[in-house]
């Protein structure tokens, strides 16, 4: 083939292919690679099989000694800062590579941002501000959700974002900081050439109705968020003011903000309500203060919706619940324990409530979430199988968020059954599902998958609340 001729003769594509084979596991550690096993399989010359092999070896994939060869090698012998390696891994495993590259964003910006207010550079601060006023208005540009129109504006972008990020970690004056620029760089264009929600056609998320399959680390969206943007603007400007409290503060929660709900984590909040009261926002251009202004505010001062996780009976409300709660930190109540002993003892006999003998139970759990604080938030489970079970409890928190774990009869009525200790029988599983109505899309929360491993489930969760508090 045409393609496979185009590869032969390459040293630099065979390094690639081979690095490739042996990130992806295609060659596993300890395999052993011969030159003349190189030479066969990629039609090359013995010299350039030898080239390639040291290439991998400077790069920690393989070990080469003498009348040996070549040995792969397990991951943490790899130079993982390599510039090929993460392209490699960013190809073959996206995900698990983009989340440790920003977990290492995580550790290195927010100190690289504090450092550089202290040392407060007349340069820095000036391509930092600069920067920031450009990805502003790029990122309002009419085209820029534009696949094909919008092309030239999302690589402008790109390459501001770039430099940004790259003139802050220069602003610390830490040399080692600045090493690791090169793999900063590498996650943020990652997200926009390879993950924007633009290039992917068939997905769509509705209101009611949660989008399955990103992961802690969110796909870059269609526009960038303007509170991503403003965030920018924050910690250019906090730099430029020498504020290293609040540049620590709006590093922070521009990592945040791509992690899903983690920019609602009242830790994040804190810590920029701190930065806040020190930053003098008058110090903006006069066209950018009232925007950043109101950002801001709708930010820090956002309510806590209370979360409602329901759904039939062994979809995993209280273990998705609590998992969630902790995430969120905030409260987490049981609904279950609402229930009359009364109903507790009809259900144990197999008795199925009706509307009547639910009504005490629902008008509790609704007293529980008025009683929330605005700021404390709640996660609380109940089945809330019928709309008007779930209007009832609105009637107490208008913005109530409701969280359906879908489940099939079959795989509920398999986990009921293996449940000890817990007065629901397998018996009532069939009017469980008589009663239940699925959300509708005029309803506020979102459905997703019950058989999906938790974490994967809270992730997703996380994700449509911070959507849903930006838009509100």
């Amino acid at each position: 083939m045409d393609s496979e001729d185009a590869l032969r003769g390459s040293t630099a594509k065979v390094v690639e292919l081979l690095g490739c084979q042996i990130v992806e596991g295609g060659k596993p550690r300890d395999q052993h690679l011969t030159v003349d096993a190189v030479m066969h399989e990629f039609g090359i010359t013995r010299p350039m099989a030898r080239e390639a092999l040291q290439t991998l070896h400077q790069k920690g994939l393989i070990n080469l000694q003498p009348r040996i060869g070549a040995t792969v090698q397990a991951l943490e012998r790899w130079d993982l800062l390599d510039p090929d390696v993460i392209a490699w891994r960013l190809e073959v495993a996206p995900d698990s590579q983009m989340r440790s590259l920003t977990e290492l964003r995580e550790v290195i910006e927010p100190r690289a941002a504090r450092l550089a207010a202290l040392s407060r550079s007349a340069e820095v601060c000036h391509d930092l501000t600069s920067q920031a006023r450009t990805l502003l208005a790029l990122s309002e540009e009419p085209d820029f959700a534009q696949p094909r129109e919008g092309a030239a504006i999302r690589q402008r972008f790109r390459d501001v974002d770039a430099a940004f990020h790259r003139t802050l970690l220069a602003g610390s004056r830490n040399e080692l900081f600045l090493r690791l620029s090169h793999p900063v760089v590498m996650a943020l264009n990652h997200r926009i050439d390879r993950d924007w929600a633009g290039g992917h056609q068939d997905v769509t998320v509705t209101s009611a109705r949660a989008a399955v399959g990103a992961d802690t680390v969110q796909s870059y969206p269609t526009r960038p968020e303007p509170i991503a943007m403003w965030l920018h603007m924050g910690l250019a400007y906090a730099v430029d003011q020498g504020l290293a409290t609040a540049s620590e503060a709006f590093a922070e929660a521009i990592l945040a903000e791509i992690r899903g709900g983690r920019l609602q984590d009242p830790a994040v909040l804190d810590h920029l309500r701190a930065g806040l009261d020190e930053f003098n926002a008058n110090g903006l251009p006069t066209a950018h203060r009232d925007g950043f202004r109101d950002a801001m505010a709708a930010l820090v001062r956002a309510r806590r919706a209370p979360v409602v996780v329901m759904g039939v009976t062994g979809c995993g409300k209280t273990t998705v619940g609590q998992y969630l709660a902790e995430s969120l930190r905030v409260p987490f109540e049981e609904g279950d324990r609402f229930h009359s002993r009364r109903n507790r003892e009809s259900m144990e006999r197999g008795d199925r409530l009706d509307d009547r003998s639910r009504s005490p139970w629902l008008a509790a759990i609704a007293g529980r979430m008025r009683a929330a604080g605005s700021e404390e938030g709640l996660v609380i489970t109940c089945s809330s199988l019928r709309r008007i079970y779930r209007e009832m409890l609105r009637v107490a928190r208008a913005d109530a968020f409701f969280v359906h774990l879908e489940l099939g009869q079959d795989e509920a009525t398999a986990r009921v059954a293996g449940r000890q200790s817990h007065y629901m029988p397998a018996s009532l599983v069939p009017s469980q599902f008589e009663d239940l109505e699925p959300l509708q899309d005029d309803e506020v929360g979102m459905t997703i998958d019950a058989t999906l491993p938790v974490e994967r489930i809270v992730a997703e969760v996380q994700t449509e609340l911070a959507r849903h508090t930006r838009g509100r």
